[in-house]
């Protein structure tokens, strides 16, 4: 039987996981329409299963001596990898319930790492909740491989908005290493602490992209500048409310490293960035220009090329190195924190339009909360999945990054006619 080696940066994902958190990608796509599952099962056949990772399972070499390998699985049926589930009520809080319980649990490694379920509410459409392990593909190379079920084949942006110039030199490299060796633990706060099974999810209202864009150009920064602001003014407010008082928290930013992304491009190809995240500016102007700098003194950082080979070594190290690499880059920050832009056009499956689009990333290093932005159909939503532990609520975390948006919205120069744009 043929098979193939993962990775290091692949088998590192696999090995991070543990029941307390499941190294898996998590992402919905709601339809106006209700789809069927025969539809459904017939578009991922042809679709996601003609990509010869997702119907290989990982299999571990005896006694853990040596690298996993991934291997076809010879019992593979894909409707073993579809459910349906029916909701009693159509709301948000009911469908982020479900999906909350259904992301605290562990992937079947027995068979190919990924599952969606169909799930219907009554008086909407249906929602696909899709799950796929980190080990077989980063979220950039699965949003192009997911998305490759919707009519359009649609081409999906490449890069995070943070993007690396190149650089050449062991100077940049060494630099950058020193910086993530010599940087402190993260201070202590509500946010770090022992993690639990319990994992909740929730999301924000849409932002509209052109008023993100008109509040981008008013203070001189970019559209990334002034949503991470906006979610470090949503930390800010997390915070206040636990009685922690510090002026900045770090969030693991991952940065592609990939020239182009497509679904025939799977694993894990990039690296990250720590990113001090000032919570402690109250005014929303001021902390879009803090976040603007530093976002502009990390576009010529090599962490990201120096990270991603660190992951790569980790992969091959024996488990117990692998584990202090991971526990030494889980006290470097509090947070992942990640941007992905989407299709700019409307999307249709089966003919169903595609009405909202969005993804949770997985915690690595022991962290307990992440946090993903989305932009679909000029429409941008966060996403927010934390440990009940840690954050028992992260439904208030989401609404105050509308209630952050809207009070930097409201400064000087806001437009009539871009604040009309429904949000």
């Amino acid at each position: 039987m043929a098979w193939t080696r993962l990775g290091g940066e692949d088998a590192a994902w696999l090995h991070m996981e543990d029941a307390a958190n499941p190294m898996v990608v998590s992402g919905i796509v709601d339809l106006a329409a209700r789809l069927p599952m025969t539809a459904l099962t017939e578009r991922v056949a042809q679709r996601l299963a003609s990509i010869a990772r997702f119907r290989e399972r990982v299999v571990e070499p005896p006694l853990g001596l040596g690298p996993p390998h991934w291997e076809p699985d010879p019992r593979f049926d894909v409707r073993e990898h579809l459910e349906h589930a029916e909701l009693e009520a159509p709301d948000d809080a009911t469908l982020q319930a479900f999906i909350g319980k259904a992301v605290s649990r562990l992937l079947d490694r027995s068979r190919p790492l990924w599952h969606i379920t169909a799930i219907d509410r009554p008086g909407a459409g249906t929602t696909l909740f899709f799950r796929v392990h980190h080990a077989i593909a980063d979220g950039f190379a699965l949003l192009s491989a997911l998305l490759s079920l919707c009519d359009e084949g649609p081409s999906v942006a490449s890069a995070l908005p943070l993007s690396v110039k190149a650089s050449h030199g062991l100077r940049r490299y060494a630099a950058a290493a020193r910086r993530i060796v010599v940087l402190p633990p993260d201070p202590k706060t509500s946010l770090k602490g022992a993690l639990g099974n319990d994992k909740r999810v929730a999301w924000s209202a849409p932002l509209a992209l052109p008023l993100v864009k008109h509040v981008a150009h008013r203070e001189g920064a970019t559209v990334n500048d002034v949503l991470v602001a906006v979610v470090a003014g949503a930390l800010r407010r997390e915070l206040r409310r636990r009685g922690d008082d510090v002026m900045a928290v770090r969030a693991m930013v991952p940065v592609n490293l990939r020239v182009r992304t497509s679904s025939a491009e799977l694993g894990n190809r990039f690296g990250l960035v720590i990113l001090e995240l000032p919570v402690g500016i109250a005014d929303g102007r001021e902390r879009v220009a803090a976040v603007h700098a530093r976002m502009g003194a990390l576009k010529t950082t090599r962490e990201p090329v120096v990270t991603f080979a660190i992951l790569r070594l980790m992969g091959w190290a024996p488990r117990a190195a692998e584990s202090l690499g991971v526990a030494f880059f889980g006290k470097k920050a509090s947070l992942v924190l990640t941007n992905v832009p989407g299709p700019r056009e409307r999307l249709h499956m089966t003919g169903v339009a595609v009405t909202r689009v969005l993804f949770w990333v997985p915690q690595s290093g022991r962290m307990g909360l992440g946090i993903s932005i989305f932009s679909y159909a000029d429409e941008i939503t966060v996403g927010v999945m934390a440990d009940a532990l840690l954050v028992r609520t992260p439904e208030r975390l989401a609404a105050d990054v509308n209630a952050e948006f809207a009070d930097l919205a409201a400064g000087p120069s806001a437009s009539p006619a871009v604040l009309g744009h429904p949000s």
